[in-house]
């Protein structure tokens, strides 16, 4: 569990180097658009929380994502970024899909997800 929590830790800092570096733009790279970015950079970000912080229950750790998303908004509208209502409403999507997907875990395996 120590390496995955470690790799979570490493994954949430390079995503939010890339959301808030000059790398407007990069998920093309990817072939991806912003909004699908969005989803599946927060779907990650909730679930790298959920491994992190696994006491902080299911909408607490949702509640911090969403908080997150809207903190990168914040920050890239004061740095001339683009940020915008659409952004963060696909953030959202992403953690509750990452939530749905905790729940049918837990149901799955109970106490995988919060097993601290």
């Amino acid at each position: 569990m120590f390496i995955l929590r470690c790799a979570a830790g490493l994954a949430l800092a390079g995503l939010f180097v890339a959301m808030l570096g000059p790398f407007q733009g990069a998920e093309e790279n990817l072939g991806l658009d912003d909004k699908s970015a969005h989803v599946i950079g927060f779907f990650i970000i909730t679930a790298c929380l959920t491994l992190l912080f696994p006491k902080l229950g299911l909408w607490r750790t949702a509640f911090v994502a969403i908080a997150l998303g809207a903190g990168v908004e914040v920050v890239q509208g004061l740095t001339g970024r683009s940020a915008n209502l659409y952004d963060l409403l696909a953030d959202s999507i992403g953690v509750a899909l990452a939530s749905l997907t905790r729940v049918v875990v837990q149901r799955i395996r109970p106490g995988l997800v919060d097993a601290g």
